[in-house]
């Protein structure tokens, strides 16, 4: 899955003016995260370890060849040679494998297993990295969608500057009727100045954690919420952890096979004399020998029992963890889950109290427009229905975010 996503991160531009014209989308931000973030480097490095060290487990079947120099001072019963006892010894021995009992075939499957297991480890660690992107994605998306319904409420007010002023004008209204809404246009301004500092925060930090260069009018494109979200399987990174760890189990175990097999060889080995050694009328110079070696080392016999009971142990173990874990994936998909329906549930009273909202402002404003209700009323009727419509749209980003986030909690 991440390799996947690394794919799809690496065929995207990284210019700064892409990025006005084309939105940022979620799934873009998650491959760009992974791709940047140091520990994806890790990949390449478990995959060059395991080729040195599949190398070197190869090389097992290759003749091996040991020589030993000795000059030293022969005393004893050393056969006489005529010469000082000072003697030079040389040995050369070559031992070829013939069978090692599955040892070098076994090892390869141990290596190839851990590979696996360490590259299943890090896919767990970069899993966390999606949850980052979630937060700062939808914090983005959540100030937008207040910065929006800021810049309603000020086209309102602006609209409502005009008609007091007029008035105001005319000896219809009051000079204060126009400090009012001019003073809460200004508490509006301030409202847009913290929002847009805190999505500059978002976007610097996404910035950094994607390796993109992003201003202030980045766009990030709002996803669909999935439908059927509480089908979804839970596919998370640790599954494969689990399965790759009973892997290099079992592929462990079975050393406890070969070491119940002898090990056959051919062995070579000669020995140089200097100088010679008198035998009776003649002397020994060298010496070879060639033969074939068989060892057996009856130790595994012992353990055997003991190493398959531990084997199947350290499965358990595994098997514990994994149902562990499942247990606990469950819980906070069941937790969450119980957020989404009551965040939908309170969202289908979210229009209705907007539409209300909407109609007694308006209501206000005819009532000003007609001289029986002061502009407080109106402004306070306007306030409300900015909050109404702001609380709207934050419930629908909570909404959006908790789904991305049952996502996240399942794998999908």
């Amino acid at each position: 899955m991440f390799k996947h996503l690394i794919k799809i991160a690496a065929c995207m531009g990284l210019a700064a003016a892409q990025a006005k014209a084309q939105p940022l989308t979620i799934d873009s931000c998650y491959a760009m995260a992974l791709r940047n973030y140091p520990q994806i480097r890790q990949y390449a490095l478990i995959d060059k370890t395991r080729d040195y060290t599949l190398n070197n487990a190869a090389k097992a079947y290759l003749p091996q060849v040991s020589l030993t120099a000795i000059e030293g001072y022969v005393f004893g019963g050393f056969p006489e040679s005529g010469g000082s006892n000072f003697k030079f010894i040389g040995l050369a021995q070559v031992n070829q494998t013939v069978w090692d009992g599955g040892a070098t075939k076994t090892q390869k499957k141990i290596i190839e297993a851990s590979a696996e297991a360490d590259k299943a480890s890090v896919d767990v660690s970069l899993h966390d990295i999606r949850s980052r992107v979630n937060q700062l994605y939808f914090g983005v998306l959540m100030v937008d969608e207040q910065l929006k319904q800021l810049a309603i409420q000020d086209s309102i007010l602006n609209n409502n500057i005009r008609a007091v002023q007029l008035k105001s004008d005319n000896g219809l209204a009051y000079k204060t009727d126009v400090d009012e809404v001019r003073a809460e246009q200004l508490r509006l301004h301030q409202q847009r100045t913290e929002f847009s500092y805190t999505r500059s925060g978002y976007i610097k930090v996404l910035s950094l954690l994607i390796a993109r260069p992003l201003n202030n009018e980045a766009i990030l494109d709002k996803p669909l919420p999935a439908g059927q979200y509480a089908g979804m399987d839970i596919v998370r990174p640790e599954l494969n952890l689990f399965k790759q760890q009973r892997n290099l189990a079992t592929a462990q175990a079975g050393m406890q096979k070969v070491n119940l097999y002898p090990k056959l060889g051919v062995l070579g080995a000669g020995v140089l004399f200097a100088p010679g050694i008198n035998l009776g009328p003649t002397a020994l110079s060298s010496l070879g020998v060639l033969g074939v070696s068989a060892s057996w080392n009856i130790n595994g016999l012992y353990k055997n029992n003991n190493d398959k009971q531990l084997t199947t142990q350290q499965l358990n173990k595994i098997d514990v963890q994994e149902a562990t874990f499942l247990f606990n994936t469950r819980l906070q998909l069941s937790q969450s889950a119980a957020t989404i329906d009551k965040q939908r549930a309170i969202l289908t009273d979210d229009e209705s109290i907007v539409a209300l909202r909407r109609s007694i402002r308006e209501g206000y404003q005819v009532k000003y427009d007609n001289g029986v209700s002061p502009v407080i009323d109106l402004l306070n009727a306007g306030q409300r229905e900015l909050d109404a419509r702001a609380l709207k749209a934050l419930h629908e980003m909570q909404l959006l975010m908790t789904i991305y986030d049952y996502k996240t909690i399942s794998g999908n």
